[in-house]
């Protein structure tokens, strides 16, 4: 905004003369102005598009079958390897815009500070290794029967697919974990979030950690931090203390 100002002297105003005060106008902030972000709705559907792919690249198998080893491919339905492959990549490509929606609330409301810069890394990190779990989901719906190449791939290989697939499209959500731990810092320490994010932050934590700690099972990020990151993407759109909106231009 511009504002020009007259200036006086000891005789009076010299005629046009004028002083121009150029600054920043804040009030174009939609922070400020009450309007609600919307890049965290891309939080909600990678969560729900995440969970959606991981119970369909889960394979419908017996027991019994399980222990065939390599005969277990002759049990497998490409269907939901296809399901978890396509709604797979539309949850990474929501991941990664929220990523990139973290990183300039980052900027806007909290500065350098270093656990509001890693939510965006963390985040990202958890996109770019999904990439691998449901491309290999796409490759088994590509190769088993029905797919476009149908017999071309030996059945050894796909068996690694298969193996790989058990928590493949699950432990890239580690990366979350980060990212929840540096949600709840932020919430407790730098107060730039609401507490309730935070606790809910440790909760979703909690629960892989346990089961981690206590039995080696590197899945359970896949089916809680997806929860995690829907819960926390409703809350950047509703709460004003989070500030989800700043930086977003007109």
């Amino acid at each position: 905004m511009i504002t020009i100002t007259p200036t006086t002297g000891p005789l009076g105003p010299p005629a046009g003369a004028a002083r121009i005060d150029a600054h920043t106008h804040h009030a174009a902030d939609p922070a400020l102005d009450g309007r609600r972000a919307t890049w965290p709705v891309a939080g909600v559907v990678a969560g729900v598009a995440s969970l959606v792919a991981a119970m369909a690249g889960m394979a419908t198998v017996t027991e019994e079958q399980y222990l065939e080893g390599v005969g277990v491919v002759d049990h497998l339905e490409r269907g939901g390897y296809y399901v978890s492959f396509v709604v797979g990549m539309i949850g990474v490509a929501a991941l990664f815009i929220t990523a990139a929606g973290w990183r300039r609330w980052a900027e806007h409301r909290a500065g350098n500070d270093l656990a509001a810069g890693t939510i965006a890394t963390a985040l990202s990190a958890t996109a770019t290794v999904n990439i691998i779990g449901y491309s290999l989901a796409g490759a088994l719906a590509l190769y088993l029967d029905g797919g476009l190449d149908e017999g071309t791939m030996a059945d050894e290989s796909l068996f690694v697919n298969f193996a790989y697939l058990d928590f493949g499209t699950l432990f890239g959500w580690w990366g979350a974990m980060l990212a929840a731990g540096c949600v709840a810092f932020l919430a407790f320490r730098r107060r730039v979030l609401p507490r309730w994010m935070g606790v809910v932050s440790v909760v979703t934590m909690a629960i892989p950690l346990g089961f981690a700690l206590f039995t080696a099972l590197p899945g359970m990020p896949g089916l809680i931090m997806p929860l995690w990151l829907i819960a926390i993407s409703v809350g950047m759109v509703l709460s004003r203390t989070a500030g989800a909106s700043a930086g977003i231009p007109r």
